[in-house]
């Protein structure tokens, strides 16, 4: 048998992923915008600096923002191009596409902005010389808004390796960032992204002189983080304050996942430097054997550690098969033959919930399980959990099936549950499951700490 191969967030097949990829979106930029787009109020001007959060959503509510913690301290405009309106932001007089907006509040007012111009997540595969092109249509426009010519940062070293060109005016910073990625010879886009930050609040080393991400290492302590654990009446035991991130409507809940985590721990990354480290598509998610050796090749960077608690093996899936044709054959079930589990995610469809469930969730099974998340949620430790969706009921998915990366964040021994919480934005912060059936959909658990004691 060839090895079976595992894409988080997607269909999980033995060759070829059962997904066909979207074409990619057309390159050419927009022609001048016939009236001001209302993207224009987080352009870098002065006033940007003064929006509310209530102006914010007033003028941009037609792109459906959403908040990403109960604070709205930070907001995400996704890839709108995806949904019904079939609109596509612009920003500098519409000159520039925008593909997600990321903005962040400090006192009621905006502080941040973040803003993807390509990613290739939601834009697909596009050429180096059509990049090129598009950086150089991203520097002329933004020059032309900042009212100078800028300056070239040159390379720099955060999560990945980046471009970058500085401008400055009285009233903003921006930064221009853009990263390719080379693969068996050929250099294959990444992301290009804008970022501005108020020039009267940026304090020494001015943004130009590192990356958009900031901080690049976890500042977090491993004794610092019980602190961050809460209880509850009901008996909920919890992690209080991990951020969130929107996946939006890519593969990318490994990478939305760990961004959360080493956000949570001080490092500032985002998901489309993730993507690229560990080589994610945009329909086929994650092969979480990249990802564990892409995250186990940057924990020296970020000052953390890869715990493999319960990793997802080839062996270990084909004894899960083995167990639920032995319960199928008990309870005169429907068995999944050798050929149907070279399809990991349509076996998993061909299964019963309650089969497997007697299969899987023996008493020392989840007891062993519950121990692991008790552990580490009790240090403040969340944890990456792969997970098989389509077998148990779960209301407000994006996703109906296939293998899909989640966060714990809490257990409730009393009820027998375990708290999780998806990477798509906000009403997905806090959920809940049966302990015994979340054990039965577990396909990998994973967790990172800091370094620091």
């Amino acid at each position: 048998m060839n090895p079976l191969t595992l894409f988080a967030c997607s269909s999980l097949v033995l060759a070829a992923p059962a997904y066909a990829q979207k074409a990619p979106e057309p390159v050419t930029l927009p022609a001048e915008a016939a009236e001001v787009d209302p993207m224009e109020i987080l352009a870098g001007s002065a006033a940007t600096w003064k929006v509310t959060a209530g102006q914010f959503e007033q003028a941009v509510g037609r792109f459906r923002p959403e908040w990403l913690d109960a604070g709205r301290t930070q907001a995400r405009i996704g890839n709108v191009s995806r949904r019904e309106t079939g609109e596509r932001p612009t920003i500098t007089a519409g000159k520039l596409p925008v593909y997600e907006t990321v903005v962040n509040f400090t006192g009621g007012v905006v502080h941040r902005v973040q803003i993807s111009l390509y990613n290739r997540g939601d834009a697909g595969d596009i050429s180096p010389d059509a990049f090129k092109t598009r950086i150089e249509a991203a520097k002329a426009a933004i020059s032309s808004q900042a009212g100078n010519p800028g300056q070239d940062r040159g390379k720099a070293a955060g999560a990945v390796l980046t471009k970058g060109w500085v401008w400055k005016t009285d009233a903003t910073q921006y930064l221009l960032e853009s990263s390719m990625k080379r693969l068996q010879g050929d250099d294959r886009p990444e992301f290009l992204r804008l970022v501005m930050v108020p020039t009267a609040s940026q304090a020494k080393p001015a943004l130009g002189s590192t990356t958009a991400a900031g901080k690049s290492v976890a500042t977090a302590t491993l004794s610092s983080l019980k602190a961050n654990v809460k209880t509850a009446e009901g008996g909920d035991t919890y992690i209080d304050n991990v951020p969130m991130v929107d996946q939006g409507q890519k593969g990318y809940c490994v990478v939305a996942t760990a961004e959360r985590v080493m956000r949570y721990y001080g490092a500032d990354v985002d998901q489309h430097e993730m993507a690229q480290m560990a080589d994610s598509s945009s329909g086929g998610g994650t092969n979480p054997t990249k990802m564990t050796e892409a995250l186990d090749r940057i924990d020296s960077k970020f000052k953390l550690r890869l715990k493999r608690i319960l990793p997802w093996t080839e062996r270990g899936y084909l004894d899960i098969i083995k167990d639920y044709n032995r319960a199928a054959r008990s309870s005169k079930t429907r068995q999944i033959s050798e050929s149907e589990a070279y399809n990991v995610a349509g076996a998993y469809g061909e299964m019963d919930a309650e089969t497997l469930k007697k299969a899987r969730a023996t008493a020392p099974a989840v007891e062993k399980f519950k121990k692991l998340v008790r552990t580490n949620i009790d240090a403040g430790v969340p944890l990456m959990w792969s997970v098989q969706l389509g077998l148990f009921k779960e209301g407000n998915l994006p996703q109906s099936g296939g293998g899909h990366m989640r966060l714990i964040i809490g257990y409730n021994d009393t009820a027998n549950e375990i708290l999780f919480s998806d990477s798509w934005g906000a009403g997905h912060e806090l959920k809940r499951m049966n302990g015994d059936e979340a054990w039965t959909i577990t396909s990998g658990l994973y967790g990172m700490e800091p370094k620091l004691k």
